[in-house]
């Protein structure tokens, strides 16, 4: 089927954007087999002022628009079940095309089917923005575009930003990378405990740059512990300013795999704590899980040594690395971190929340503190605060943000708990 609709539909026409300085930059492209579902999907995404809307009737004409257009697709809503080619084949083709853009699988598929796409989509290192049943609804679009971000025209010169190892210790040298801090809070309460320190670039050329551009490349370049220990003299650093202007919080540190190779890691950190003025009960390191799934002679050495010092350990993105609940059992975590993925998924997935359940239920056996991910809703604090959850972060409690605006924001910031 062929129906390939460009720029402004007649529902565009019919409604005047609702948040035209909002979206009005992104370029959209709808597939959908059926013509019905894609104008009132167009609909939505042109009410929520959406500058370009593209429709498309099955995969192969959608590839063929993608390839052919001047100008990017930043969001890709896509059917499953579509005669000509099918949902997963077509995501399979869309890496090669364009691999930044966002992709919203849009699908009456059973629940367990659109999981397995999403994990499909993951591991093919598509940017997965989520799955919404038909039909879409602006309340539920409006969250998966928020998820996007800075993406879109801003970003598509990302590719050009040059990294180098040689800029990129040009660019610590010149504290050109900066921690940004995520607030961790109490549930119910609402009450700040935390943050979690994540990584940015403040480019010159190109503004403030998120980790995906250039993370990746530490390893190659040999720079992951140099990287490591800036990070962490920058977060403690910062929480101990805070702590001489008043907020006293514990502060979250990322760790990589190959930091847990380092055998005098734990005194880098004690000695950054002291001279941060932090009590070092403050600290906590997060390990992703996959980060344990090799030689775990020396990993296992450090953590240890770590938590006999008194750091707090965490462990991140349990359920989606390669590693056991052995882990768990071996390994003295104090604190358990639940993947996005699985409180996103949640609300509408049943066997997701039941494992989400599941994994709370553990880590509380096993008297770990549980972190819930990705709280982009009040549905989502609501069904966490009810699971038993001890702390949360996400967009629904804030944004991450420069050391310097925390405690502006802590100041002024919005009542979350309580009754909803």
């Amino acid at each position: 089927m062929t129906d390939a609709t460009t720029t402004a539909t007649p529902a565009t026409a019919a409604v005047p954007p609702a948040a035209p300085s909002r979206f009005a930059h992104l370029s959209v492209l709808i597939v959908d087999d059926d013509p019905f579902v894609r104008t009132m999907a167009a609909r939505v995404f042109a009410n929520l002022g959406v500058g370009r809307i593209t429709q498309a009737g099955g995969g192969r004409e959608a590839l063929a628009l993608m390839g052919a257009a001047e100008q990017p697709v930043d969001v890709f809503v896509c059917d499953l079940d579509m005669p000509d080619m099918d949902g997963v084949e077509t995501l399979r083709h869309i890496g090669g095309l364009n691999a930044n853009a966002g992709i919203i699988i849009a699908s009456a598929a059973r629940p367990e089917i659109v999981r397995t796409v999403e994990e499909l989509a993951r591991a093919r290192g598509l940017v997965l923005l989520g799955a919404l049943p038909k039909p879409l609804t602006p309340v539920a679009v409006t969250v998966l575009l928020d998820r996007l971000g800075n993406r879109g025209p801003a970003r598509r010169g990302l590719a050009a930003v040059e990294v180098t190892r040689e800029r990129l210790l040009a660019a610590l040298d010149a504290h050109e990378v900066e921690a940004w801090y995520q607030p961790k809070v109490a549930l119910p309460s609402g009450r700040l405990e935390g943050v979690e320190a994540l990584v940015r670039w403040r480019h010159p050329d190109h503004g403030v740059l998120p980790p995906v551009v250039f993370l990746d490349k530490l390893e190659d370049f040999g720079l992951t512990d140099v990287f490591t220990e800036y990070m962490l003299q920058e977060a403690l650093g910062q929480c101990g300013r805070w702590a001489r202007e008043g907020l006293r919080i514990g502060v979250a540190v990322n760790l990589s795999a190959s930091s847990l190779y380092r055998l005098d890691l734990p005194e880098v950190v004690l000695g950054l704590a002291a001279d941060a003025g932090l009590s070092i009960n403050q600290v906590t390191l997060e390990v992703t899980e996959s980060g344990l799934m090799t030689d775990i002679t020396t990993p296992f050495d450090v953590i240890t040594r770590l938590a006999m010092k008194g750091v707090r350990l965490s462990i991140d993105d349990f359920g989606t690395g390669y590693s056991t609940i052995q882990q768990l059992v071996r390994l003295p975590f104090t604190e358990f971190k639940l993947d996005m993925s699985f409180v996103r998924g949640a609300a509408e997935n049943e066997r997701v929340r039941i494992v989400l359940e599941s994994n709370v239920d553990m880590a509380k056996r096993l008297d770990m503190k549980v972190v819930g991910e990705g709280v982009e809703t009040r549905d989502n604090w609501d069904m966490l605060t009810a699971m038993g959850v001890d702390l949360v972060q996400g967009y629904y409690v804030a944004k991450p943000m420069p050391g310097g605006e925390l405690p502006e924001w802590e100041r002024n910031r919005p009542t979350l708990g309580g009754a909803s």
